[in-house]
């Protein structure tokens, strides 16, 4: 999870000094931040790339640990990335657009302190906050008269990100806080043309609060968001007669709250232990992870599935309350109020008929709220060490509709709440 949301660019934002392990940091931000890039031409185009990346209260280093850390954004903070690319070509003179990919990336509170294939690195206490803020990352290709293969479409929003070896404190207060409220995330990609499309990939991504532990907990960890909506749709459109479709991969997601821990939640002795508490509170906010396709007479497929992939066409995921544990020392408790989650996957005909059909194609929509799966779970006297709490609504809905003939298609609708597993 970590890795695809520290992207290269990100990491080599900053080149930090040497530090020691009693290194305090404090970081404040608030901001607008604005990264636009358009396009607009008459004809061909290939091999372009689009990024547009907004970072604020990024630490990334490979070389010590830390001891305690703080960053903090209140009162309006924005991040907006669009990437724009427009073609029109004509009736006589079709424009054709190959190897196309668009990056828009929000990153909002960030510290990585471990390293591929090497050593990471500790950290004493960590607070990230996040109060009044929004992200918006939104691709767009528009194609009149014209066709294309190899698009790729990436929109990325994260809010709190933390990945350490060892959280090494155990004192009275939250030794891992995050918190994200009255905040708002929206990931999207637009896709429209006129005379068919080959190869296209769209992934949209919201995440709030994301903690990685490779080894022990040895604190109280909090991770808390409350009224903050996140929205994650694709839509891919191809509605001229005889246009088709081929090889369409739409991902969205949606994640509040994940905590993963390789190693033990020990007890340590302070007030609170080496409690794991994560909290969500919709009230009129929620998630929405949609996944839209509109084809014509060319029809809608897949790829087809190999020994090594077996893809999933469209796949809507919103999660809630998410943590992995290997060895849980004390209490866990997850609770989420007024949930509101929709995941929805459709594939439409417009004005169709014969052969407009859709062909090795899956959709999956998910929706899940507190989910535990611990590889040991504690027996604490007098105490009640696993708590789950959900209150909501949640809706998974598939959707095919106005198509000839369906050949290689499944569709699956899940939704899970309170779930305790093993790893």
């Amino acid at each position: 999870m970590t890795k695809f949301l520290t992207t290269t660019a990100i990491a080599t934002i900053l080149a930090m000094p040497a530090m020691a392990e009693q290194t305090d940091i404090s970081q404040t931000v608030k901001a607008l931040q604005l990264a636009l890039n358009s396009i607009d031409i008459s004809d061909d185009a290939s091999g372009v790339s689009q990024a547009g990346i907004n970072a604020a209260n990024i630490i990334s280093i490979d070389f010590g640990s830390l001891d305690d850390v703080e960053q903090l954004s209140e009162d309006w903070m924005k991040q907006v990335s669009v990437n724009d690319f427009e073609t029109q070509g004509t009736f006589y003179n079709n424009a054709m657009l190959s190897d196309v990919s668009q990056s828009g990336t929000n990153v909002l509170n960030s510290i990585d302190l471990t390293t591929d294939g090497g050593p990471s690195y500790d950290i004493n206490r960590l607070s990230q906050k996040i109060d009044d803020a929004s992200q918006k990352a939104v691709n767009d290709i528009d194609i009149r008269n014209g066709t294309s293969i190899d698009i790729d479409q990436d929109a990325t929003n994260v809010m709190n990100m933390a990945a350490m070896d060892d959280l090494r404190d155990d004192s009275w207060g939250p030794d891992l806080l995050q918190t994200v409220d009255d905040s708002s995330q929206k990931a999207s990609n637009k896709f429209d043309i006129d005379l068919g499309v080959e190869n296209i990939a769209q992934d949209a991504v919201n995440v709030m609060n994301l903690a990685e532990v490779e080894d022990d907990l040895k604190g109280d960890s909090f991770q808390i968001v409350e009224y903050s909506p996140q929205s994650a749709t694709n839509s891919a459109f191809d509605t001229e007669i005889g246009a088709s479709i081929e090889n369409l991969m739409q991902s969205a997601v949606n994640i509040a709250n994940s905590l993963d821990v390789g190693g033990n939640s020990t007890h340590g002795g302070s007030e609170y232990g080496a409690s794991i508490t994560q909290v969500y509170k919709g009230y009129g906010s929620g998630q929405l992870a949609s996944n839209l396709v509109k084809f014509s007479t060319g029809g809608v497929t897949g790829p087809l599935p190999t020994s090594s992939n077996d893809y999933i066409d469209q796949s809507a995921l919103n999660a809630i309350n998410l943590a992995t544990v290997t060895d849980v020392g004390w209490t866990i408790s997850q609770s989420a109020k007024h949930v509101d989650q929709q995941a929805m996957n459709n594939a439409q005909g417009v004005g169709v008929g014969w052969g407009a059909d859709i062909t090795n194609f899956d959709q999956s929509a998910t929706n899940v709220g507190n989910i535990l799966s611990a590889g040991a779970l504690p027996d604490i006297p007098g105490m009640t060490e696993v708590s789950q709490n959900f209150s909501g609504f949640q809706m998974a809905q598939n959707g095919m509709i106005g198509a000839d003939d369906l050949s290689a298609v499944t569709q699956a609708a899940t939704n899970v709440i309170n779930s305790v597993s093993g790893l």
